[in-house]
């Protein structure tokens, strides 16, 4: 049950690897989940709506047609002008280099997009490495529980032999019997749980290897960006956007036209040149600037918290791991080793006669749990590994 670990800590701290083979299967499995996912597909897709969405944000509005008739059926005018028909168009020019900035604006659509893609990826990598783990350290108990069952049995049968000669009391034998059946049913019981969390990573990838695999213990905390200090980035800028645009938007947009009027009368034409212009006299948008503003600081100061607390989140991150590495190596090169060999001694003295029942049964319960314990440290470490990469990606995981 030992395992070989390598450092891939920036701080120096110890992450475990498995087996080469072991990690290349678990890493085509993740991809294929990726991959697979119909919600991340669903989001890479929407992308071109928003690129598109974004090509026409910063465009100009569509012009305005323009009809008039004059003095229709006024006969005091009629002799005098006579009835007249103008034909125009006017379109609204955005001035204070507005359409680049509601492009950019548009363009936060799109980043925000990219950015729930990104954290579904994150979310299903997390998600499938706790469930694999789970699956793998059920498969590991069923071997520890399927020892300790034979275990019993062997020794209720070696009990049951000595009762025909009358070596030992028959209060006993009851009690191997009774922890031999109690283990053999839990036993049993770990069997139907790796069956169960099997089927629960299938809901990630239809098909799955027939055995559990063991999930890598690789992880960098190097050049780590959290997912919360990249939303909150993406914030500061949105907000900083609107507020350049509230402010550009104190400046009124301009209206010009162009038409043509026509003199039924004489048949005569003038080309007609129109501007308007709103002027700023009772509203210069500053309630719309002063609200941008405050959103604008309260995301500037939201972001420089959220990127310290990452940080140290971060760092306790590689706090826990580490120890929980080297909780899981003491485990593997003294703890185990002990209870063996203590559980070796033990049978061989219950069987001479030197020992108890009772102490015997002690020792053994100390075995079980022990190996029990190792693994829930491995399924802790899983499970620190899964927040790490549930909530903080690096800048290959981005591209």
């Amino acid at each position: 049950m030992s395992k070989k670990y390598q450092i891939f800590l920036a701080c120096g701290l110890v992450a475990a690897t498995t087996r080469l083979f072991a990690a290349s299967d678990y890493v085509q499995l993740q991809q294929q989940v990726i991959s697979n996912d119909s919600i991340l597909k669903s989001l890479q897709q929407s992308q071109h709506a928003y690129a598109i969405n974004q090509k026409y944000a910063g465009r100009l509005n569509n012009p305005t047609f323009n009809l008039e008739l004059d003095n229709l059926g006024n006969s005091d005018l009629k002799d005098l002008d006579g009835p007249t028909t103008m034909i125009g168009l006017s379109q609204d020019i955005p001035l204070n280099n507005k359409r680049a900035l509601r492009r950019q604006l548009a363009g936060f659509q799109g980043n925000n997009n990219q950015f729930e893609a990104l954290k579904r990826q994150a979310e299903l990598k997390a998600d499938f490495r706790v469930c694999m783990s789970n699956w793998y350290a059920a498969s590991k108990r069923v071997e520890i529980y399927s020892t300790e069952s034979k275990m019993n049995a062997r020794q209720a049968h070696v009990l049951n032999e000595k009762l025909k000669f009358g070596r030992v009391i028959p209060s006993d034998v009851q009690l191997s019997s009774a922890l031999s059946s109690e283990s053999k049913l839990r036993y049993q019981n770990e069997v139907k749980k790796v069956q169960f969390q099997k089927n629960l990573c299938s809901k990630f990838i239809s098909v799955l290897p027939d055995q559990a695999i063991e999930v890598p213990l690789s992880i960098n905390f190097a050049d780590k960006v959290s997912l919360s200090e990249q939303e909150a980035l993406l914030k500061t800028q949105l907000a900083k956007t609107q507020y350049e645009l509230a402010k550009k938007e104190a400046v009124p947009d301009i209206t010009l036209g162009l038409g043509v009027r026509n003199y039924q009368e004489t048949n005569d034409q003038v080309f007609l040149v129109s501007t308007s212009i709103p002027l700023s006299v009772f509203n210069r948008n500053k309630g719309s600037i002063a609200l941008a503003q405050a959103e604008q600081v309260h995301a500037e100061t939201r972001s420089i918290l959220v990127n310290r607390n990452s940080k140290i989140e971060l760092e306790n991150k590689s706090i826990e791991v580490s120890n929980l590495i080297d909780s899981i190596k003491n485990y593997d090169q003294s703890i185990l080793p002990a209870t063996k060999e203590s559980l070796r001694i033990a049978e061989m003295g219950y069987q001479a006669g030197k020992i108890s029942l009772l102490e015997f049964n002690t020792i053994k319960q100390i075995w079980l749990d022990k190996h029990l314990a190792r693994f829930d440290l491995w399924l802790a470490l899983q499970n620190q590994i899964a927040e790490v990469e549930r909530n903080y990606v690096t800048n290959l995981d981005q591209e």
